[in-house]
């Protein structure tokens, strides 16, 4: 068989998949797009006479016409009636408000894709519809075809080496509603023009108008839009337990923000690979000879959400995602979805009652309300007519037809486990992390763990086509592409670590910086309590291995010092409650408790039973045992008053500021079984709590005394800081 027949057979059978997506729907995805077309519909006689006999019934793909009336080949008819095609154009804009505008930002009038600008949505001429770089004028004016283009200006080796040897330049920069970022690009990168804006397809473009984006949603569609990576924290206002601040404003702007994006990138990509599979059929059936495109990546899913709990899987499909689909568009197994990742039917959730806001934290409110499953894993495939949930459980093979990848850090870990592969995660090409904070309280190894594997070869092929791979795929640097997004209620050391560490994106990265000084939580605890913060001793390992000792000296400090000092006084040797943030610090502890057997203490963490829980509690209540040892990772789920605490000893600052207050309140809770007329007032001078810290604590030193206070401490020498 020659190779003309055989590239004829090749091209034929993705047109025969294009009309048949479901049934022909291969893991790779690629050459199976929807289509638009009947069977009758395509002729391929080269002349285009076909196609345009049924151009009526032929439904609109992304601004252009699909396969059914397709214009490859007919250019000439299609720029002799460009000026019509501009003028259908703006008065079809013209209907929606009348001018074009979004919340004040307005519309040139013309047809086509919009230009996400930093300073809003500007409307931007299409061009002439083609995709293929060098054949259009807007192709090369949109960012998507610049960034991810079969050879991108960014991946130059002097760029690449600098992002290897991390050699970045720091600039500083404010976006609109947002505040001052802290802008690195690798030091010998050619950055894009700045000129060069994101586009939003048509058909996205019709329910982003009816939604009426806020400019909070336009000012982050204009960042994201360049496809820099994207770390941004501090949006809940978590000082002030607003739950307007915890679950609005910024942070649901940006939320809204990345899903459009995603959606967007989704469409585009699938447009891309529907056009050229048209141009191999009509080469083919015209017995013509051209070179595979290359616009294909290894496995068909794009774009991964990587979310902490099921509740905020649901909260960004239904609040987000969902309402972006095009009128007509069928959502399957919604349903389902919503029925299996909401609370189960007839049970009780307390945090949904009215009166949760008196019995809990807002923010413990807004993370466990709802379905708190913490394994989970699915995808949504997205065609032309319906968009489906592939509902769990699913494995690899259902999931690579899929274009979206939605799961937990432990849904994918035990999963890649189980099927040993890790192939979903190969052409991963836009990232998205929402509530770190939250991660940080479950496993972040298994975060790691996914960012440790993002884009590398697969170990199948999964029905890829080699030959249509982008070259950057195939040489391992589509890590230098990918577009991280991540979101956290707070700044953390583990976050800038996976940014620095997994994050090489040659457009370079953006952290935002809180322009607002911390103002701590040491006004909420009750006047009169002293608060001793203890620097632990750093001298003797102030060389490169002193991040890895710090471990071992803090734990040195605590038994030789700490303990002691504590046994030493009349009131800390009982009624003493100890804090451990990490579990890892918790079993050693204990392990040195039991072991000198000089302190009486009981301990509960975050695997204890409730049978242990209540027990130690009580126990430590009535004064039978000295010391009770705790978790903050306890405390962050159970949320429980542990009474009958004097004294407090923070092993090491807490990761969520409010818990700090929350355990000084405890003392002067009255007993659940006693009036408040009879209760016994505890004496503040009775109540002390002391913090060990270091250097390395920063970021969680300036969420608790503040930074004005913690400017003060690192400019002084002094190794003890109180305050009453």
């Amino acid at each position: 068989m020659s190779s003309v027949t055989e590239l004829k057979l090749l091209t034929l059978l993705n047109v025969t998949a294009i009309k048949r997506p479901r049934e022909l729907d291969l893991p790779g995805g690629h050459r199976a797009s929807p289509s638009t077309s009947r069977r009758g519909s395509l002729s391929l006689n080269g002349t285009g006479e076909g196609r345009q006999k049924k151009r009526r019934k032929s439904v609109v793909f992304g601004g252009e016409v699909g396969p059914s009336g397709s214009t490859y080949g007919n250019k000439a008819k299609k720029e002799k009636g460009s000026g019509k095609a501009k003028g259908r154009g703006k008065g079809k804009e013209e209907v929606d408000g009348g001018e074009g505008a979004i919340n004040g930002i307005v519309s040139n009038g013309h047809a086509g894709e919009v230009d996400l600008g930093s300073n809003g949505l500007d409307w931007l001429e299409a061009g002439d519809g083609s995709d293929e770089e060098g054949e259009s004028s807007a192709a090369a004016q949109d960012r998507w075809n610049v960034h991810f283009s079969a050879e991108p200006q960014l991946l130059s080796p002097e760029a690449i080496a600098s992002a290897d040897a991390r050699d970045w330049r720091t600039e500083r920069r404010s976006i609109p509603g947002y505040g001052r970022f802290v802008e690195q690009r690798p030091a010998k990168s050619t950055p894009i023009d700045s000129g060069i804006k994101n586009r939003i397809t048509p058909q996205l473009l019709s329910t982003l108008q009816a939604g009426a984006p806020s400019a909070l949603v336009s000012a982050a569609l204009g960042q994201l839009g360049t496809y820099q990576d994207v770390y941004a924290h501090s949006l809940d206002g978590e000082s002030d337990g607003s739950e307007r601040k915890l679950y609005g404003d910024e942070k649901e702007a940006l939320r809204k923000a990345a899903v459009v994006h995603a959606l967007n990138h989704v469409l585009k990509t699938r447009r891309r690979i529907v056009r050229n599979n048209e141009k191999l059929a009509h080469a083919a059936s015209s017995g013509e000879m051209i070179d595979p495109p290359r616009d294909q990546s290894f496995t068909r899913p794009k774009v991964l959400f990587l979310l902490p709990l099921r509740s905020l899987a649901l909260h960004y499909l239904s609040n987000h995602l969902f309402p972006l689909a095009p009128k007509g568009t069928q959502i399957e197994n919604r349903s389902p979805f919503t029925t299996s990742f909401s609370i189960p039917a007839g049970m009780d959730d307390p945090l949904s009652r009215p009166s949760a806001s008196d019995n809990f934290p807002i923010d413990h409110i807004v993370n466990f309300r709802g379905n708190s499953d913490d394994n989970f894993r699915f995808g949504i495939k997205i065609t032309r007519k319906a968009w489906r949930v592939v509902m769990p459980p699913c494995n690899e093979a259902k999931l690579m037809e899929c274009d979206i990848l939605v799961t937990s850090p432990l849904g994918f870990k035990m999963a890649a486990e189980r099927e040993d592969s890790d192939d979903l995660l190969s052409s991963i090409e836009v990232a998205i992390v929402d509530g770190a904070d939250v991660m940080a309280m479950q496993n972040w190894d298994h975060v790691k763990y996914i960012f440790q594997h993002l884009n590398e070869i697969p170990k199948s092929p999964h029905g890829c086509d080699f030959s249509r791979v982008k070259p950057w795929y195939l040489e391992s640097q589509a890590k230098y592409l990918r577009q991280t997004i991540l979101l956290s209620r707070f700044d953390s050391p583990e976050n800038r670590n996976l940014l620095n560490t997994h994050c090489h994106n040659l457009a370079g990265r953006l952290r935002l910086e809180k322009a607002d000084a911390h103002d701590g939580v040491l006004g909420r605890v009750r006047s009169g309590v002293r608060q001793v913060f203890e620097r632990v001793d750093e001298q003797g390992g102030m060389g490169g291995e002193e991040a890895v000792e710090e471990g071992e000296r803090r734990l040195s400090w605590f038994t030789k010092k700490t303990i002691p000092a504590l046994l030493r006084s009349a009131i800390s040797r009982q009624n003493t409650l100890i804090v451990i943030p990490s579990y890892f610090d918790f079993v050693r502890v204990t392990n040195h408790l039991r072991k000198t057997d000089s302190v009486s203490y009981v301990a509960i963490s975050e695997y204890s039973s409730n049978a242990e829980i209540s027990r130690a509690r009580t126990l430590f209540f009535k004064s039978k045992k000295s010391f009770l040892v705790v978790t903050e990772r306890f405390h962050f789920y159970r949320r429980y008053l542990l009474r009958g605490a004097k004294t407090i000893v923070w092993y090491q600052p807490p990761e969520h500021a409010q818990f700090y207050a929350e355990f000084l309140r405890t003392p002067f809770l009255p007993s659940s079984k006693a009036e408040s007329e009879t209760d016994v007032e505890i004496d503040e001078g009775e109540v002390s709590c002391r913090t060990l810290f270091n250097r390395f604590d920063a970021l969680r030193m300036e969420r608790v005394v503040g930074s004005e206070n913690w400017r003060k401490i690192t400019g002084s020498g002094e190794a003890r800081f109180e305050f009453v």
